[in-house]
């Protein structure tokens, strides 16, 4: 769908203005307040450290709103929990990843509740009892290519790093992660951005036209 990553941003910077759109013109709209914080948890996944953490929690404001709209809204859940998950991948404390994965799980567990023939929300309820697993691997993984780094005087080693998880000096990475995290951790964000997608189109915006 997506030819290059800035088509791919470009078109959640479209979908963020038109769900912002739908939503100003009728503020009971949840499916737009839905829209609107699957499109900046897609915006997340562009990111860097910082900036992704406070666009996840923008996205988690706006998917909470729609609840309070519309209190059994399955999308908003779900959303939540992929939020909750890639937020837990991005906490440099065990604790608070695990606080992340907890609340991940919670919502997960609802949506399979309301749904138990959702094998996606099936699927994330399973994995996201071993994230706490993959966060330690993934850990240990950029330790190891940090120290590889350093003995090599400074070059890079182990895969892609970036700074937010511990990593410095490496190419940029959204989620702060190595290559190594799409085997164990993956899943959740490439679920996450084909459901981001689907909201989109659910809701018929269009990527913009190209000048």
């Amino acid at each position: 769908m997506f030819g290059d990553d800035s088509e791919r941003e470009l078109f959640f910077v479209h979908a963020v203005a038109e769900a912002q759109r739908q939503f100003a013109a009728d503020n009971t709209n949840a499916d737009a307040l839905v829209r609107w914080g699957g499109a900046l948890l897609e915006l997340a996944h562009q990111r860097q450290q910082d900036e992704a953490v406070q666009l996840i929690k923008e996205s988690i404001e706006k998917l909470n709103q729609a609840l309070t709209i519309e209190p059994g809204h399955t999308d908003a859940n779900w959303c939540i929990g992929n939020a909750h998950t890639s937020l837990g991948f991005l906490q440099q404390s065990k604790d608070a990843a695990v606080e992340e994965f907890t609340k991940a799980r919670a919502v997960f567990q609802a949506c399979v509740d309301k749904d138990p023939a959702n094998e996606t929300y099936r699927k994330a309820l399973q994995m996201s009892d071993q994230a706490h697993v993959y966060y330690d691997e993934i850990q240990q993984q950029l330790q190891e290519a940090q120290a590889a780094s350093k003995r090599s005087g400074g070059g890079r080693g182990g895969g892609k790093l970036a700074s937010g998880a511990g990593g410095s000096g490496g190419e940029p990475d959204p989620l702060g992660l190595s290559d190594w995290v799409w085997d164990a951790a993956g899943w959740v964000l490439l679920v996450a951005a084909i459901g981001g997608i689907a909201l989109m189109a659910r809701g018929g915006s269009a990527a913009p036209a190209k000048g």
